[in-house]
């Protein structure tokens, strides 16, 4: 199958409330928009998303505090960077918006977002979708998403419900129906790391698909210092995922510690795959590619001011886990 034929979408057919092609920027999903913004709104952050985002953005945390600033400031770019991967309109990554295109063309399909956050991956993926049904560019096939999300954050948990509530009848009026579950879930706890794991197989059993969205993890796992400490977590996520069709789907912003070539987060993750895994783990490139890493960016309008722009900048890196024969 070609990259064109199994795409979402050819990014020239891409409508114009995704992606507006004189301008060469992105807009985020309209359902998606407006339940963020009801989510402001409802829980008074309205005033603080419209202030600058400060140079170091919050990675979210335990605290309500941490929680808040992190959907006021983080939200919108977190959502745009999935969404970019999901249509990739300037081409860069046709192998990531395959795997996409292979989950969610209908059915019964797994989708695990890790750590979920307050919702942006789990919920920009479906509300994607939606919107390019209700532009008829993609067919309204039944689809049922069987959504298992785990975050550490209980008020980011909270705020992920909450948001996928308001959203399920524009997501039924596209035929997509989602079944949740939205875990407590510490990387670097092995109980609550094998409590996911129980929680997905079991959901998962009669799907066709399974994607890992793995998105915004390198505060913790770099800034933060947790990546050894949570490896054997990943490991065991990993091997418990494998399937016929089973793909992880890594997102990160362009940062140093995800880009470095000595001692990045993407750098760590590809000699740890390399070393330890290969056996079951295929690292995904884009055609005539050597790197495991694809980079993409573009202009993004500005969700709360239509009129004002900022840049989502993304790394990204596929493997497909394989069962082993």
């Amino acid at each position: 199958m070609s990259a064109a034929s199994s795409r979402f979408i050819p990014p020239a057919d891409l409508p114009e409330s995704l992606w507006q092609p004189q301008e060469k920027v992105a807009c985020l999903p309209p359902d998606l928009v407006e339940v963020w913004k009801t989510l402001l709104d409802r829980h008074g952050l309205r005033i603080l998303a419209e202030q600058p985002r400060p140079d170091k953005g919050p990675v979210g945390g335990l605290s309500k505090e941490a929680t808040d600033q992190h959907l006021a400031w983080s939200f919108a770019g977190s959502s745009a960077r999935v969404e970019l991967a999901m249509l990739d309109p300037k081409s860069d990554m046709p192998h990531v918006a395959d795997a996409f295109a292979l989950v969610f063309s209908g059915g019964r399909v797994a989708v695990a977002d890790l750590p979920c956050g307050s919702g942006a991956a789990a919920l920009t993926i479906l509300t994607t979708v939606a919107e390019l049904r209700r532009k008829a560019r993609l067919p309204r096939q039944p689809l049922h998403a069987i959504l298992v999300a785990g975050d550490i954050s209980e008020h980011a948990r909270a705020y992920a419900v909450e948001a996928l509530e308001r959203l399920r009848p524009l997501l039924e009026a596209q035929a997509i129906w989602v079944e949740p579950a939205f875990l407590q879930w510490d990387v670097c706890d092995t109980l609550s790391n094998t409590d996911l794991i129980r929680e997905l197989t079991i959901r998962s059993q009669t799907c066709g698909a399974r994607l890992l969205v793995m998105a915004n993890f390198s505060g913790f796992l770099q800034r933060d210092g947790k990546f050894t400490k949570a490896q054997p977590q990943l490991e065991e996520l990993f091997r418990h995922s494998r399937d016929e069709r089973s793909s992880v789907i890594w997102i990160e912003p362009q940062t140093n510690i995800v880009t470095h070539q000595q001692g990045g987060l993407f750098h760590r993750i590809g000699q740890w795959l390399a070393k330890a895994w290969a056996h079951f783990i295929r690292t995904v490139r884009r055609e005539g590619q050597s790197d495991s890493e694809t980079k993409t960016e573009a202009i993004v309008v500005d969700a709360l001011n239509t009129q004002g722009r900022f840049e989502a900048r993304l790394d990204v890196m596929r493997f497909d886990l394989r069962l082993e024969r």
